[in-house]
């Protein structure tokens, strides 16, 4: 059997559930669990929280939405 166990909270659960990726969060702190089979560590689950952050380099002629300085006159 698949058990998650929070390294911050210590909650536990078990279940088939936890092979997909919106079941892996803690629903007590939101940390990822760590899941378990068999006794042994198999994988550290997802969570919003601390997912990978995705950076973007935009152009520098391109205007912020939203900003006053374009001329709208036409």
């Amino acid at each position: 059997m698949i058990e998650g166990r929070c390294p911050k909270c210590g909650y536990c659960r078990a279940g088939w559930a936890l092979r997909v990726p919106r079941n892996q969060s803690c629903p007590v702190c939101g940390a990822a669990l760590e899941i378990y089979e068999g006794g042994k560590k198999v994988s550290q689950g997802y969570s919003p929280f601390t997912a990978e952050k995705y950076y973007i380099n935009q152009p520098s002629d391109i205007p912020a939405p939203g900003d006053k300085t374009e001329d709208r006159s036409t």
